[in-house]
């Protein structure tokens, strides 16, 4: 039979046991819990820096896209405003201009195109002005540069070296530039190359035509 001292002291080991078993159980409980919100910080942290990553994206996308839109505008825009120019102002301007300073062009033919011996394209000319005996070959550019004057100085070279492709034997070849905007290299280059020099006015709709000291011919 057990004694009463026996119980008393199983009932003391179980209330020493529960106890344990209770701080073990709030540790654990404490740990979960600090698990569960360390477990919930991080995944709200890599939500923000989710959603902070897919807000970058739609920046730089929204960004490309105006660089896109403002890149197209420019290109349609350069392209319109030349095509326009040639054949608003620049055509009629220039004939009628060139003929007062004493030649006789008859024709004006914008967007003169070339081709070789073996049909490949020998060149494109923005405007040439011709009648039976002389030509005028003028390249237009919203922003005439040295390298523009330096580029229509080869390509006059190669028309003549070319002449009886271009049906240009035994015609005088003079040589323009015009443009909206000249660098100073490209209008000093020119003019000591004898080619005339039209400043386009595209707001007036109007040109203005400077002679060389001396002109040139090809």
């Amino acid at each position: 039979m057990t004694s009463m001292a026996t119980l008393e002291d199983i009932v003391a080991q179980l209330g020493v046991t529960m106890v344990e078993s209770q701080k073990k159980w709030e540790e654990s409980r404490k740990e979960w819990e600090e698990s569960r919100k360390k477990s919930q910080k991080e995944l709200e942290e890599l939500r923000k820096e989710t959603e902070r990553a897919f807000q970058r994206a739609e920046k730089e996308h929204e960004k490309t896209e105006r660089m896109m839109q403002r890149l197209e505008k420019n290109i349609g825009g350069l392209g319109n405003s030349i095509g326009e120019v040639v054949e608003m102002i620049v055509i009629p301007g220039v004939k009628k201009k060139m003929n007062v300073l004493g030649h006789n062009f008859t024709m004006a033919s914008p967007g003169k195109e070339y081709s070789d011996t073996d049909g490949s394209t020998l060149m494109e000319i923005d405007l040439l002005l011709e009648n039976c005996d002389e030509v005028m070959v003028v390249e237009v550019k919203t922003q005439v540069s040295k390298k523009w004057v330096e580029r229509h100085l080869k390509r006059l070279e190669i028309l003549r070296q070319k002449e009886r492709i271009t049906g240009m034997i035994g015609k005088t070849m003079y040589a323009a530039v015009a443009g909206i905007g000249f660098d100073e290299e490209a209008r000093e280059l020119a003019a000591n190359n004898g080619m005339y020099l039209i400043d386009i006015h595209e707001d007036s709709e109007r040109i203005d035509v400077t002679l060389p000291k001396e002109v040139r011919t090809w």
